[in-house]
């Protein structure tokens, strides 16, 4: 064993801070607090991040093909064939989970003398259900294969018009170029909840042959396509893979495009973690300082000693690095203790609520990195190496015999 490893063993095992202990003791829990404010706030951050990109993507796909009128009129009367050739060839593409066709049409849900203006989403049995069915708060998803009037409508529009399970609701729709509506009465079968007020206060699913009726369309003709793919970071490699394979007749509409309000603000918490980044590890590099010269003024005696016999400032300095270093491989410990069991009480018990209206959930998501948490403590550590140089300078100035004179 190396001389400095040695004499920071025995120093450890003395146990000897003398009055410094108490202020040891609270350096050590502010470089803890610091390690969890750091990954407690990016686990915060990408939870936040993933549960709102999850629920967007879960109303409008990764993707989507639509015709070139949707440029001018979002909810375009102009359909596309299904199915085309070029969209069913994009199923071999590797990432892509699901493609599916679907009609959103603008309508009116009238009920005991309420309007609410409202989209009516067609989906057929292609549809990915897993979201809905996930957000399910009573009932079950529409069957798509052989019902024609069954729909699913969310907790908000269900409370306000106190529906339930089995009621029945009257949707008037519009057809272009006649002003009568024409209704249709249908049969609540599930009633979702994704927390997600824009969606939520307007979105009614039911079987596409209802919008297709309305507007006189086959079931050859749809408005779009919605692409499903296994993660929203493959959307910039599988993009130009698509648009390779598809008729230029229509365009790929990217989700972070049609909805850059969220995405935008999703971007803007990045901005706050990096702050509260910064701050936390000036906060530990502080403390650590603190440590290596609370243990240096304690030991005086004992470096103007190790000076006498020959020892450089170069292996005093790394006697005290070792010791402080184990000071801060405590906090880490305590600092990645609590946060993971913090991360795991929220995600099991939901233990810290949120107001849903504001913020699209009703408690605080989080999710835990791996990568990050190796990242945040390598950084700790590395700032405890880079610490020693302001204590080194501390040692080199102090006198063998003056130290030696200090009771």
């Amino acid at each position: 064993m190396k001389i400095d490893r040695y004499l920071a063993s025995k120093l450890i095992q003395s146990k000897q801070e003398g009055s410094a202990r108490p202020i040891l003791i609270i350096a050590q829990i502010s470089i803890a607090i610091s390690i969890f404010a750091m990954l407690i706030s990016f686990a915060i951050i990408r939870g936040f991040k993933t549960e709102i990109k999850e629920k967007v993507v879960g109303f409008n796909g990764h993707l989507q093909i639509a015709n070139y009128s949707s440029l001018v009129e979002v909810y375009t009367s102009d359909p596309i064939a299904y199915p085309r050739d070029d969209v069913e060839s994009l199923k071999s593409i590797s990432g892509i989970v699901s493609i599916a066709p679907v009609i959103e049409k603008p309508a009116i849900l009238h009920e005991d003398n309420l309007i609410e203006g409202i989209i009516f989403k067609g989906i057929n049995a292609d549809y990915p259900k897993d979201f809905f069915e996930k957000n399910l708060v009573k009932g079950r998803f529409p069957n798509l294969d052989t019902a024609l009037t069954e729909v699913c409508i969310s907790k908000n529009i269900a409370q306000k018009y106190n529906l339930d399970i089995d009621s029945a609701v009257r949707i008037y729709f519009f057809k272009e170029g006649q002003y009568t509506p024409r209704g249709r009465k249908l049969k609540i079968v599930g009633i979702y909840n994704t927390g997600l007020q824009d969606y939520d206060n307007h979105y009614v699913l039911g079987n596409i042959k209802i919008p297709q009726q309305i507007d006189g369309w086959s079931d050859s003709l749809v408005a779009a396509y919605e692409i499903y793919l296994t993660d929203i970071d493959k959307i910039d490699i599988i993009k130009p893979l698509i648009l390779q394979r598809l008729n230029y007749d229509v365009q790929l509409i990217d989700v972070r495009d049609k909805e850059n309000r969220f995405f935008s603000w999703l971007e803007m918490l990045n901005s706050n973690v990096v702050v509260i980044y910064i701050l936390m590890a000036i906060v530990a590099f502080i403390n650590i300082i603190s440590i290596l010269l609370i243990l240096i003024l304690e030991k005086i005696k004992f470096i103007g000693l190790m000076k006498t016999l020959g020892m450089t400032t170069n292996n005093l300095s790394k006697v005290f690095l070792w010791i402080t270093m184990r000071y801060i491989c405590y906090s880490l410990i305590i600092g990645n203790v609590v946060t993971i069991l913090l991360i795991i009480a929220q995600n099991l018990w939901h233990l810290i609520p949120l107001n849903e209206a504001m913020y699209y959930m009703s408690y605080v998501p989080m999710q835990f990195d791996f990568d990050y948490f190796i990242f945040a403590n390598l950084a700790i550590i590395f700032l405890g190496l880079l610490g020693i140089v302001i204590p080194r300078l501390v040692i080199k100035q102090i006198s063998p015999a003056e130290a030696l004179k200090i009771e």
